[in-house]
């Protein structure tokens, strides 16, 4: 709701209870709609394991539909354009969850096709919407308030992602098979439609509209020539080919390599969200004191550790062993995505972060989400066509083994990065 004149303190007060209320619902949401859940249901429609990588590293594949975001918020600002994509997203969200039908009636290749396209547009309507969503916080908030606005919905999301995480494991834990998987999706999308409806309601300055009505491709072609960019590009895109080969897949090994069950597999995800929690707030330290670069350096380092953990997994699951790889996950996911837009804010002046912003989303991730669900899906599927009588989890470790090989020469893509201070970005 774009607001013509003051924005009144009633107006700020109204638009923030809006915003908690849109981030309690979508917290349990995401985690009814997010990545485990989707892998889970790919896994009981016996999809092929290059498959469920690329269901992996579809969220990256959506981001080819952000700009998107920027052209509708010029047209109707920044709160209605998330509550229009995020009303599509869920309509989305329930086509996936169609696929289960194709299945069940003996068609398992429309059922396939129908989760990845489902899973792509679920995705890409996820990222058109949220294109601006700093700014609208920013927008709704004074600069002295904005640090505990901020606290206050991270843990509003984190506290019903984990409360919607343990009633998943509940169902779970008594119903197997496909069913409850379909109405854990419908349950999410339910939660995110009402959702949309807040954020809908929240009011806003007519900045942003003015702000998404700029030049798009002539801001786009001035963002490109921008060395920094250029540079966060390939460091982005190669974060995001690490992160979508070593991630989902050692939720894949768990289900295949040991042969876990859906709830077992859960317990892992709830492990790995509380690394999220904690990261949230350490990881702004050590940004403060590595600074963002050189945490940025360390996190691809820890990612890529986590792959060499998996080499010496033991051949029957141990908790003690693969829980500290999970918690490692969502700590290093939550930390890199703090540095990434640290750094950013640093090297990238003012008058260019919305089209930059734009331009290294959109190329970083679709780059990155398909380099990774083409090397990591012809590596998969070659393993199991050479080696089908390989005991599942030494496979796995396998194709730990070839990525980490391939990963280790990313590290040049992170100490390419100028410093900050030499940048000439904000300098903040």
């Amino acid at each position: 709701m774009i607001i013509q004149g003051s924005f009144t303190e009633k107006l700020r007060r109204r638009s923030k209870k809006y915003y908690y209320l849109y981030n309690l619902l979508n917290g349990a949401s995401y985690m009814c709609l997010g990545e485990t859940v989707i892998i889970l249901l790919a896994l009981k429609l016996n999809c092929r394991d290059s498959v469920v990588s690329t269901l992996g590293a579809m969220m990256y594949y959506g981001y080819a539909i952000l700009p998107f975001g920027k052209v509708l918020a010029a047209r109707v600002g920044a709160a209605s354009s998330q509550a229009v994509f995020w009303v599509a997203r869920n309509f989305a969200a329930l086509f996936v969850a169609s696929s289960a039908l194709w299945h069940h009636y003996g068609h398992p290749t429309i059922a396939m096709v129908v989760l990845l396209s489902g899973a792509f547009i679920f995705y890409g309507f996820r990222a058109a919407g949220i294109v601006l969503t700093q700014p609208l916080v920013g927008n709704i908030t004074t600069p002295s308030e904005r640090p505990v606005f901020l606290a206050i919905n991270s843990a509003f999301f984190y506290a019903t992602s984990l409360l919607a995480l343990l009633a998943i494991s509940f169902l779970l834990h008594f119903y197997d098979g496909i069913e409850p998987l379909v109405i854990i999706i419908i349950a999410g999308s339910i939660l995110g439609f009402t959702s949309s409806y807040f954020i809908k309601n929240i009011c806003e300055t007519d900045e942003l509209k003015k702000a998404a009505s700029g030049p798009f491709l002539s801001g786009i072609c001035n963002a490109i020539k921008n060395r920094n960019v250029r540079q966060q590009i390939l460091s982005g895109m190669t974060m995001n080919l690490c992160i979508s080969m070593i991630f989902p897949i050692s939720m894949l090994t768990v289900k295949r390599g040991y042969g876990l069950s859906d709830k077992s597999a859960l317990l892992y995800s709830i492990v790995q969200l509380v690394g999220s929690v904690l990261a949230a707030k350490t990881s702004v330290t050590i940004t403060k004191c590595l600074g963002a670069r050189k945490t940025l350096i360390s996190i691809y380092c820890l990612v890529l550790f986590l792959a060499l953990l998996w080499l010496f997994a033991p051949l029957k699951p141990h908790f003690y062993f693969i829980a500290p790889i999970f918690f490692l996950i969502g700590a290093s996911n939550m930390a890199q995505n703090n540095a990434i837009t640290n750094y950013f804010l640093q090297t990238i002046p003012v008058r260019e972060q919305v089209n930059a912003t734009i331009l290294i989303s959109t190329f970083s991730g679709f780059l990155g989400g398909l380099s990774a669900s083409i090397i990591a899906g012809f590596t998969l599927d070659s393993l199991a066509k050479h080696l089908p009588d390989m005991l599942p989890i030494n496979r796995y470790k396998l194709f730990f083994t070839i990525i980490l090989l391939i990963l280790a020469f990313g590290i040049k893509a992170f100490t390419r990065l100028q410093k900050p201070s030499l940048a000439g970005g904000t300098g903040r």
